[in-house]
């Protein structure tokens, strides 16, 4: 065993000394691409902003096709920084699953991982509701990077106070207009709206919004408020009590889903901020015998893949969780790299999809 190729670039940065064996060394590869060594280094250490497009994409193919394996260690050595991109779900654990169950939590963050390795960074996912823990992880993991999703708003500021890691939230929301928050967000309060609007015109004035995360004061409560200002354009009104933040306990949630869906309950409608939960409560009321939309009608939002699949098909709000996740990234990429933001808070469009989980009121 040896190491080969000391790899320098110039600038301030140390050589990258790569363990080879029996794979293409970093001057084939710059051969076969018709390139220099100095920018397969570039490409493969993450420094796109001294490689076109075109040649980067050349490279990484070369790179593919060589099946060409770098090794963290020394990439790790040859940088300021780990190469990591830290990707952290501000949200409770689940009790009975993983976030990753979720196919919303895994589109997004399947679309991630890869624009972060087509960069030439890693992933470090956690899951964590305490705050201080996610200034520990931050520090002690040295990141490139940080990612961070459904953080509540009173601790925003705190964390971009303390953190110099270059900095990317995903649908969270600010009240403090002094600092500049860089966010992939929704346009939660239209869809809210949307499913409003659409539910009172098949005659449902009773409705009860069941929100996805307790913890998470952004998202629940603009969809709401949609539903809200969609009863009031009817001269209607919403009472507060209707909105019901979910259980993170399973058997509890079914206990829930059967007191608000029995005969007794005044409610003709189900409006979940999560199709995750929606599609688990379609299937534990039929199982129930209690029909759906016959008795009960049930609304999602996200239109996963659980929205399709599920019997009656979920009338839900469409958004794009994938681009949400790549876009996180791409800005996230033009932060570390200093490179200027357009926009700094985005917010992605939604749309209704009526499918067959809703029916005419009693």
């Amino acid at each position: 065993m040896k190491w080969v190729d000391a790899v320098f670039v110039r600038g301030a940065r140390p050589p990258v000394f790569r363990y080879d064996g029996e794979m293409s060394t970093i001057k084939k590869i710059a051969q076969k691409a018709g390139v220099s060594p100095t920018t397969v280094a570039n490409v493969l250490h993450g420094n796109s902003a001294r490689v076109s497009q075109a040649t980067r994409e050349k490279v990484q193919a070369v790179l593919e096709q060589e099946k060409y394996a770098p090794n963290m260690a020394a990439m790790i050595l040859a940088h300021s920084d780990s190469r990591i991109i830290g990707v952290i779900m501000f949200m409770e654990p689940r009790r009975d699953e993983t976030v990753l169950e979720d196919p919303f939590s895994s589109a997004i963050l399947g679309a991630m991982e890869r624009e972060i390795r087509d960069n030439g960074y890693f992933v470090m996912l956690h899951t964590t509701s305490d705050e201080d823990e996610v200034l520990r992880l931050s520090k002690a993991w040295k990141l490139a990077g940080l990612v961070l999703v459904w953080v509540p708003d009173d601790i925003c500021r705190i964390i971009s106070d303390t953190i110099a890691t270059p900095l990317v939230f995903i649908d969270s929301y600010f009240t403090d207009i002094k600092h500049v928050y860089h966010n992939i967000g929704l346009q939660d309060e239209q869809g809210g709206y949307e499913i409003a609007r659409y539910l009172l015109s098949m005659g449902h004035t009773r409705l009860v919004f069941l929100a996805n995360n307790p913890l998470f004061t952004g998202g629940d409560p603009a969809r709401f408020n949609g539903c809200r200002v969609a009863f009031e354009e009817q001269g209607l009104f919403l009472a507060s009590d209707a909105y019901i933040p979910l259980p993170k306990d399973r058997s509890e949630r079914e206990t829930l889903y059967r007191q608000l869906a029995n005969e007794s309950s005044p409610y003709t409608a189900l409006v979940f901020s999560a199709d995750y939960y929606a599609a688990e409560a379609v299937s534990f009321l039929q199982d129930c015998g209690i029909q759906i939309p016959g008795r009960i009608s049930v609304t999602g939002f996200d239109d996963n893949i659980f929205a399709r699949l599920v019997r009656p098909r979920l009338t839900t709000i469409h958004q794009d969780s994938g681009e949400k996740g790549r876009l996180a990234i791409q800005m996230l990429m033009k932060l570390i790299r200093k490179e200027p933001v357009e926009v700094a808070n985005v917010q992605l469009p939604v749309r209704l999809e009526v499918r067959d989980s809703v029916g005419r009121a009693r």
